[in-house]
């Protein structure tokens, strides 16, 4: 795979490092970085406050903006190799977890129109450490409307994350504990996971 354009997908839970490490490997690897619109969200802070009122504008507002961002990728992906902190399929975690009834029906016949139009990344890293450590790293990084996130609804998230990978064949998976790892502020740590993918794409 060295010699072809690629696309690695990081996943995870909140909290877990996905863009940070998206920003590492684009600067290391020379990759093309592609970030979801999560600061973007206008419905993001009431999500979090009141998640049963405002889960399916938030759900369909990051699954548009997900979609287009793929698509994009798509497109770049066949003059360079790309890096995203997102795997589309991703949105159907979020759906099952916040969507119920009608707009659950509504929403699965929306993604069920994208899906085709959709590839599979060639890579798929998926972060993951304890709800403690989640929950230390978000509320370290004060993320505008993170913290609001109540520990429950994160230990449901990752739960959900676990289910979803568990028996995942849709693409090529490198998990990754991140409990001891921490790529952001130690070199050492950095070179470590930085080694991981480069032999995980060979």
């Amino acid at each position: 795979m060295e010699n072809a354009h690629y696309h690695i997908a990081i996943e995870g839970p909140i909290g877990v490092g996905k863009t940070s490490l998206a920003m590492i490997l684009a600067w290391e690897l020379n990759l093309k970085a592609f970030f979801e619109p999560a600061d973007n969200n206008p419905y993001l802070d009431d999500f979090y406050a009141d998640i049963p009122r405002f889960s399916f504008p938030t759900q369909i507002y990051f699954l548009v903006h997900r979609f287009r961002k793929q698509l994009r990728l798509q497109k770049i992906k066949k003059g360079r190799s790309v890096v995203s902190d997102f795997y589309f399929k991703k949105d159907l975690i979020f759906a099952s977890l916040n969507l119920k009834d009608r707009d659950k029906e509504l929403y699965d016949r929306i993604i069920a129109e994208m899906l085709p139009f959709v590839e599979e990344p060639n890579l798929i890293i998926y972060l993951d450490a304890p709800l403690g450590v989640l929950m230390d790293r978000i509320r370290k990084r004060a993320r505008h409307g993170e913290t609001l996130i109540a520990e429950e609804y994160e230990e449901l998230l990752s739960t959900s994350y676990k289910r979803f990978f568990q028996d995942f064949q849709d693409a090529p998976i490198l998990p990754i504990d991140t409990t001891f790892l921490d790529f952001v502020n130690r070199e050492a740590d950095r070179r470590t996971v930085i080694k991981i993918v480069k032999d995980a794409l060979r």
